[in-house]
């Protein structure tokens, strides 16, 4: 029986995810990522140098998954911006322990330069997908750039606080100064939304 490396290679990088989403990124060992995948330790040191190749490649794989989605969503024509809003609250909802791993290798000195050009990447897209759409709707695009702004804003706090009702109401007021933009209306400070 031959073994799909690539696919092989993914199973055991969705294992790390999960495990550094359970344990957190300074709490999960090499012994944690090899039992917890189920895979032999020398099949697993084939494929990966150590554990910090280990913590790079899974937040690449896991920063591509959300390129991905966001690439899909800027391909729909039919998406409007305020659907794409509903989409990544919801992403992040179901993601919140992903992203707390990711932050917490942001934070991290020795992981922080290289996750910072998976993040920037990431920007890029949703930069593209959300001025996009503004043209589309005819609003000015340098209100995308607020709108990424605070859509990164309230995904970090959420991040860090994991307060669902907090998130929540950042997301609603976002969406409603967007539906305010769509509406013409000049915007308003967000306390007052």
């Amino acid at each position: 029986m031959t073994v799909d490396r690539n696919l092989r290679r993914k199973e055991l990088l969705t294992s790390f995810l999960n495990t550094f989403a359970k344990h957190g990124l300074d709490k999960t060992s090499m012994r944690y990522l090899i039992v917890e995948s189920g895979i032999s330790s020398s099949f697993i040191y084939e494929m990966f140098e150590g554990r910090d190749q280990m913590v790079i490649e899974t937040i690449r794989f896991y920063y591509q998954s959300l390129i991905d989605v966001n690439e899909a969503m800027r391909n729909d024509a039919n998406l409007t911006l305020v659907e794409f809003l509903l989409n990544t609250e919801e992403l992040a909802i179901k993601n919140l322990m992903y992203d707390r791993f990711v932050t917490q290798s942001i934070l991290h000195p020795g992981y922080r330069p290289r996750v910072f050009d998976l993040v920037e990447t990431l920007i890029e897209v949703q930069q593209a997908l959300i001025t996009e759409k503004a043209e589309k709707e005819g609003i000015k695009t340098e209100y995308a750039k607020v709108t990424l702004d605070y859509l990164y804003s309230a995904l970090n706090s959420y991040a860090i606080m994991m307060d669902k009702e907090i998130f929540r109401t950042q997301m609603e007021r976002l969406r409603k100064f967007w539906l305010q933009l769509q509406q013409g209306e000049e915007p308003k400070p967000t306390w007052q939304i």
